[in-house]
């Protein structure tokens, strides 16, 4: 993914008229798994890119968990004997360096920035409004950095109502006998209102 500006705000405002709920957190579960999947493919075939992986001690917890679902058992053993071979660990003070968070905490900087500045645009501002709007984490991040407060003001209101809409959407779920009888977008809603409280760590490969 091109971290330019442009693109940046083209791609929130595509994830967001897709009705996706967090643009912000879909832009980033998709260019994590497409960093890790070039990553796998990487340790596999590339030998000095293992010795540079394996000197940064691998990833963090989370993504070695997340590395290890989608590479194959050879790929992880690969790893996992080059981290050991390049003796990082018996140096009792090594902290791990995982170059996948700092690829992502970027791109989230970068995506706040561009979110911050799209909310300065009336267009977007009604785009904003007819969707499932941004997460609790992210709303709490972009509100962070603007400094008007008629503008902070209607972006709080907009993601109370954009939760009352999801009561609203909820209550007619419960009142419906057969789940077969709810469309697989509402099926959908259930994780979206998680997602809306509480951001989405990574998608579920």
């Amino acid at each position: 993914m091109d971290l330019t500006g442009t693109d940046l705000k083209k791609e929130i405002i595509k994830k967001i008229k897709s009705k996706i709920n967090c643009p912000l957190c879909s832009i980033i579960t998709d260019y994590e798994f497409n960093l890790l999947a070039k990553i796998q493919y990487d340790i596999t075939f590339d030998e000095n890119f293992r010795k540079q992986i394996a000197s940064e001690g691998g990833f963090c917890d989370f993504h070695f968990r997340q590395f290890k679902k989608i590479a194959n058992a050879k790929t992880n053993m690969f790893l996992l004997l080059s981290i050991i071979e390049s003796e990082v660990y018996m140096n009792i003070d090594f902290e791990n360096h995982c170059r996948i968070c700092k690829s992502i905490d970027l791109l989230e900087k970068k995506l706040i920035e561009n979110a911050v500045d799209l909310f300065h645009d009336f267009e977007y501002q009604d785009i904003f409004k007819n969707s499932y709007g941004l997460c609790n984490v992210h709303i709490k991040t972009v509100l962070q950095e603007i400094k008007e407060e008629e503008l902070r003001n209607w972006i709080i209101k907009t993601h109370r109502e954009q939760i009352e809409s999801l009561k609203l959407d909820l209550n007619s779920m419960i009142s419906v006998e057969s789940y077969f009888e709810i469309s697989t977008d509402k099926r959908k809603l259930i994780g979206f209102i998680i997602e809306k409280f509480a951001g989405r760590k990574s998608e579920a490969f």
